[in-house]
């Protein structure tokens, strides 16, 4: 078994403020200032999440992570009260569970996942 495994996963934003409290109402993450345009949340599973200060959020394809949630439709409405939008939305993976996406307060896409 590899040790190499995902352990800080970065989100650039433009408005720090806004994105925290996007990240707040979404996933109930507690993201705390870190200092030099950086937010930081810590999961205590392994991995932290950063908000990182940018001028410019470039959108588009890259890299996608995905939360484990256990209702993806609550969490598709909580994104849309809090400003973002749903990308695609809720989609079956055979045997597996469910995904969506999404478009946070900055355009970031982030996915979603729930197993059976």
């Amino acid at each position: 078994m590899s040790n190499q495994f995902i352990a800080h996963v970065e989100i650039p934003s433009t408005d720090l403020e806004a994105s925290k409290e996007f990240y707040k109402k979404v996933f109930d993450w507690d993201l705390k200032d870190f200092g030099n345009g950086y937010l930081l949340f810590n999961t205590h599973q392994g991995i932290t999440i950063g908000l990182r200060k940018v001028k410019k959020v470039n959108t588009g394809d890259s890299t996608i992570f995905h939360v484990n949630v256990t209702d993806i439709e609550d969490v598709l409405d909580k994104v849309k009260t809090a400003g973002g939008k749903v990308f695609r939305e809720k989609t079956v993976i055979p045997v597996f569970g469910w995904f969506a996406l999404l478009n946070d307060n900055e355009g970031n896409i982030l996915g979603l996942y729930q197993s059976h």
